[in-house]
Parts: C-alpha cells; sequence; structure tokens
C-alpha cells in the first residue's frame, strides 16, 4: 500500500492511490511555490486539502498526508446557472500530441454521454480547438423568454393648436375643442400580455418563463365597457353613451355632451349644464350659456351681444369671433379660442387665443395671445399675469389702449421649475422601479398574498403615473413663464400707435408716436426694457 510513488525529489514523494493523491514530506525547506511545477506534470491532481499540503511541507513529519482526488482524464463541467457545458483535457501538452484523435473524440463523446448533458451538445470542430487544460465549450442551454406585454391603445385628444384658415371662401379660427363620440364608438384596445417561451438546461431541466406584463386598462365603469375578444386576444373600451371624451386622473371617460344643431335661442332657453356643450351654429343675443367642462360654439357667424357664456373647469371654443356690443360676458377656467373679440369682458384663467383683432375689449388673463402678424388691439384694456402679444397695437385714430402686465418674480418660477424637473426625474426613478416589481408577478398562477401585493404595486404605479402627467403639465405651465422676457412681456410684431398705455409691474410707459418696427417691453430689476 502507498506504494505507487509518481514523483520525487530529494525532499518528498508524490503517490498515487485508489484515485487519491498522497504526498509525504522528510526534509524541510522545501519552496511551496515549486509545487506548481510538479502540477503541471501531473496535471490530473485536483488539490483538495491546501492546508494540509502547506502543513506536510513545514513539518515534514515522514508522514504520507492525502492532499487532493484524481481528476479523470476528460473533464466534462457544468456553469453555475447550468446553461453551459464544457471539456477539459487533463493532461500534459506531450500527452496530448500523442494521443490518437479519432481516438480522443470518442473518448470525449463517451465522457459526454455518461454525464447529465442531454441538451444543445454541439460538437462539431471540438478536436480542431480543443487544448490541453482549456475548458472548451461543447454544449449550450437556452434562456427563457418572457413573454410580450401587453400593448394598450388608448382614444387620443391631440393637443388643442388654433390655426387661422384664410382664403376666397372661409375665414375663421379653426380646431376642435369637444372630441365627441355616439354610443358603442371605439375608446381604446389591450393586445393582451402573452405568455413566454420556456428555457432549458443543458441538464435537460425546463426553465419557466415569466408571462408578459399585464397592464391595467382605467376607465370609468359608468360610461365606458370592456370586451374581450378571445380568438383576438384582445379587449376593446367602448362608449356607453354618446358624449364627450375625457381623462381624469388619465382616466378615459365619456362626459355628457349636449348638441344643439341649431342656436342657442328662444326655443332652447339659457343652458347650465353638468358635461360639455357643442352648439352648431350661434348663441342669440341676451342668452346664457353655462358648463362644467368645455363649450364650443361652431357657427361662422359667432356671437353677438349674449349674456354669459362660462365654462367653470374647461376652455371655451367660439368659431366666428364676439361682437359683445358692450354687454358680453365670456368666462373660462381654461384657454379661450376665437377668431376675434369686440366690446366684450373677458375673464379667463388660462390663455386667450385670439385670431385677427380685440377691440375695445376688457380683458383678464394669465396670456393674452395674438400671434398674427396682422392681428391688433385696438382700445380696451387688457390685463395679463404673464404676457400680451400682438401684431399691431393701437391705431391711426389714436384710441386710448391700457396693456398691463402684472408680472411674476421670475427667480421663484425658476426656483419652481427646477424643483419640478428634478420631481419628474424622481418620479420617472420610480416608476421604473415599480415596473420592475411588477414583472416579478407577470407569471398567470398567483398565490393569494402575491395577487394582493400586486395589487398594492398597480395603485401605487398607477398613482405614480398620474402624478407625472399632472407633474408634465405644470411643467408646460411654467416654461411658457420662462418663455417671457423678463418678469413680463408686451411683444408687438408689427407696429405700435401712440396713445398706448404700456404697465409692466410697477412700471410705466406711454408711447406718443407711431414706432413701425417690431417692439418689445419687459421689466427686469424693476426696470422697464424696450427692445
Amino acid at each position: 500500500m502507498f506504494s505507487n510513488v509518481v514523483y520525487s525529489n530529494e525532499y518528498l514523494e508524490l503517490i498515487e492511490e485508489k484515485e487519491q493523491y498522497y504526498v509525504r514530506v522528510f526534509y524541510k525547506g522545501y519552496n511551496l511555490n515549486d509545487f506548481n511545477s510538479i502540477m503541471l506534470q501531473y496535471p490530473r491532481i485536483n488539490l483538495t486539502c491546501f492546508s494540509a499540503l502547506t502543513s506536510a511541507i513545514s513539518l515534514a513529519s515522514g508522514k504520507i498526508i492525502k492532499i487532493g482526488t484524481k481528476k479523470p482524464l476528460i473533464e466534462i463541467s457544468v456553469s453555475k446557472d447550468r446553461l453551459k457545458g464544457y471539456v477539459t483535457l487533463n493532461m500534459t501538452q506531450q500527452q496530448f500530441d500523442n494521443i490518437d484523435k479519432a481516438e480522443l473524440a470518442k473518448l470525449i463523446m463517451e465522457s459526454i454521454q455518461k454525464s447529465n448533458i442531454v441538451y444543445g451538445i454541439d460538437v462539431h470542430d471540438v478536436i480542431n480547438v480543443i487544448q490541453p487544460l482549456k475548458k472548451i465549450q461543447i454544449a449550450q442551454g437556452v434562456l427563457p423568454t418572457r413573454g410580450k406585454d401587453a400593448e394598450v391603445k388608448l382614444y387620443k385628444i391631440d393637443e388643442v393648436r388654433p390655426k387661422m384658415i384664410e382664403n376666397e371662401n372661409v375665414n375663421h379660427y379653426e380646431l376642435n375643442l369637444i372630441n365627441k363620440v355616439e354610443k358603442g364608438a371605439w375608446l381604446g384596445e389591450r393586445i393582451e400580455a402573452k405568455e413566454g417561451v420556456p428555457g432549458k438546461t443543458v441538464w435537460g431541466e425546463i426553465i419557466p418563463a415569466q408571462r408578459g406584463r399585464q397592464v391595467s386598462l382605467e376607465y370609468d365603469r359608468k360610461t365606458v365597457v370592456e370586451k374581450y375578444d378571445k380568438e383576438k386576444d384582445k379587449t376593446t373600451l367602448s362608449a356607453k353613451r354618446t358624449g364627450a371624451v375625457i381623462y381624469q386622473n388619465n382616466v378615459i371617460g365619456v362626459c355628457n355632451c349636449l348638441e344643439i344643431d341649431g342656436s342657442v335661442s328662444f326655443k332652447t332657453g339659457n343652458i347650465d349644464f353638468d358635461g360639455f356643450v357643442d352648439i352648431k351654429k350661434s348663441i342669440e343675443d341676451n342668452f346664457v350659456v353655462k358648463a362644467d367642462h368645455d363649450i364650443q360654439v361652431m357657427g361662422d357667424m359667432g356671437v353677438g351681444s349674449v349674456d354669459t357664456i362660462e365654462s367653470r373647469d374647461g376652455s371655451i371654443y367660439i368659431r366666428g369671433g364676439i361682437a359683445g356690443k358692450n354687454k358680453a360676458k365670456i368666462i373660462c377656467n381654461g384657454d379661450l379660442y376665437t377668431k376675434f373679440a369686440s366690446e366684450c369682458t373677458i375673464i379667463c384663467d388660462g390663455t386667450v387665443n385670439i385670431g385677427s383683432y380685440a377691440i375695445n375689449c376688457n380683458i383678464k388673463a394669465k396670456e393674452v395671445k395674438l400671434e398674427s402678424y396682422k392681428s391688433r388691439i385696438i382700445g380696451g384694456t387688457i390685463e395679463a399675469s404673464i404676457k400680451v402679444q400682438a401684431g399691431e397695437i393701437g391705431n391711426r385714430t389714436e384710441s386710448y389702449t391700457k396693456i398691463t402686465v402684472t408680472g411674476f418674480e421670475r427667480n421663484r418660477i425658476k426656483k419652481e421649475y427646477d424643483t419640478i424637473i428634478l420631481t419628474i426625474k424622481k418620479v420617472k426613478e420610480k416608476i421604473a422601479l415599480l415596473k420592475q416589481k411588477l414583472s416579478i408577478y407577470a407569471a398567470a398562477n398567483l398565490n393569494d398574498s402575491q395577487r394582493i401585493e400586486l395589487e398594492k404595486l398597480t395603485e401605487e404605479f398607477e398613482y405614480y403615473r398620474n402624478n407625472l402627467k399632472k407633474l408634465y403639465n405644470k411643467q408646460k405651465k411654467y416654461v411658457s413663464y420662462l418663455h417671457a422676457k423678463g418678469e413680463g412681456e408686451i411683444k408687438i410684431t408689427n407696429c405700435l400707435y401712440p396713445n398706448v398705455s404700456i404697465n409692466i409691474k410697477s412700471c410705466s410707459t406711454h408711447s406718443s408716436k407711431y414706432i413701425k418696427t417690431p417692439t418689445t417691453f419687459y421689466v427686469l430689476a424693476n426696470e422697464l426694457i424696450k427692445a
């Protein structure tokens, strides 16, 4: 026993016995690093007891000490994730050069067959690239492919962008404020999440695949219905009633929409409605139209000396214009869009957009915009918080016109804007994190506790997604503020006439002469600047 000495020198002997390796050290002074050269000569040594080797060399007791096991000549190994299989030749270069390569290929295949590797085997060209003590891949498993996430498409409400149409046949301010749909109309759809494709290890084990992430459809159950089509694997949203499409906190719904085929008159009476109002022609003099949401008056002639048109929580669009005869009052919480305004009062929490002219009007809003180069403000009083813009202000007869911009604190607005940007970044990061967490629960089979956790995560995800939309809307408003010059701006793109009062914050001036060139007034550091 222990007579098979495979290597010896003046210090030690290396013994191989029953697939085990032993060492016997006779004299002290042997350098441990020199043992590496022995292992290169005997590449089948699997040094499993390194501490025993170091102790034996240090003590030199002459005792036989086990230091390792014998590796197979052809070693098959598998990666930790069991997705790759390898072959390693535990032999010296001389042994490799002397072995018959056809015989070696046969031995490799026999070793693979004896191992647990059953899937993804590919030994093509292995014999041409294999080298001693180098790990060569001979099998590849397959990762699972996650199923495709659900895809959602919803009714799109385009951003309101008014446009002046002027040619031989028409001359009006064109846009569509109310997105009206009929009962049963398509409002959205969800192509359902798909099952994934399972993977497989080189041992033939199935790796389950995650189902694609489901996306919830957020809709008002009272006004919208969903229907699942099994053949198409698709859920469709439809309107339960005729009305106007709205989004409230990112939830699609159909709001009440009162449609007047003709004009508001003695036939209809005054209107006070809890939804949208769509008037196909006009509003006759002295009548009142009020609504919770948007109001649009689509007649080419616009409106005259109406009593009041008021949107409590929306915008107003008057396609033809307003000839108010010093009586009409237009009030809205959102924005106003009209072709022209004459002798009327406008109170608007948003932006007043006028296509051609405002004559003898009293207007109060955040911004008043007449963006056409030919547009005019003549007479009246215009007051805005941020900016007033028009092509011409005043006229040749020098009608007194007062333009006031109450102004804002730019530094404060800039700080608030920066805070919004930072908050948007944090909310987006939170949404990304929640998406990752939701993907963990994408599998179809969930236990009760997992379902509860999924519901909580989904609610949190929707909360932050809604918050992000509100932040983007707020960001857009602040961008509008910061686009104004200084801390309040009056911009004239064509010409300025005499007898126009210019007031921004606490600064004021009075035009005494005709200025043909584009002119901008703004306040910076409490100083009125003309540019």
